[in-house]
């Protein structure tokens, strides 16, 4: 079955450390199960600049390559034209859905994306991917948009040394698994 989920973008602050990180690991999970989803990465701040030199090679040990990687502002594009945005922290997901309230449907945090996906499902549903992402957003609030939690935010990793970029990317790394291999679950 084609899967109607075509564009994923993941949303940090800068755009140098924890999306591009999270982006290039998803892309390879979801590459290696043989989808053809678009994943992309962007910031809340408009920096232009490279991913940071701890990421790139911390990624590079776990064979990935975010070498090419430059920065870009979320302002600067259309998000209509994602199907699911998956952000760092509730900061960012409020920085979206205030600018865009239409977009609380699609927009999570990766963490509780996660759980939303490993939550149990009908399995008769037959209605696509984006549909059930749509789904999974019926009674959850707003107001879980506010404060911090270590339930939802991935820890920033920028300039705190070669050990919190290790630890950022275990934990991304196994989010992507499971965000992988769910979306798989759901028909994307």
């Amino acid at each position: 079955m084609d899967s109607d989920l075509r564009r994923i973008l993941v949303v940090c602050t800068a755009n140098i450390c924890r999306s591009p990180m999270f982006e290039g690991l998803l892309r390879r999970d979801l590459g290696a199960r043989g989808s053809l989803i678009e994943v992309e990465s962007a910031g809340l701040l408009d920096r232009d600049e490279p991913a940071d030199p701890e990421a790139v090679s911390t990624m590079a040990e776990r064979g990935v390559d975010i070498s090419g990687h430059r920065s870009r502002a979320v302002a600067r594009l259309d998000l209509d034209g994602f199907d699911l945005i998956l952000t760092m922290g509730r900061e960012h997901l409020r920085e979206i859905v205030i600018d865009q309230p239409e977009l609380f449907p699609v927009t999570f945090t990766v963490k509780s994306f996660a759980r939303a996906l490993s939550a149990p499902r009908d399995r008769a549903d037959r209605s696509g991917a984006r549909d059930r992402i749509r789904s999974m957003s019926q009674g959850r609030s707003p107001s879980t948009m506010l404060g911090e939690s270590p339930e939802d935010d991935v820890d920033d990793p920028y300039r705190l040394g070669r050990a919190a970029f290790e630890a950022t990317a275990t934990e991304l790394s196994e989010l992507s698994l499971r965000i992988s291999s769910g979306l798989r679950a759901i028909g994307a």
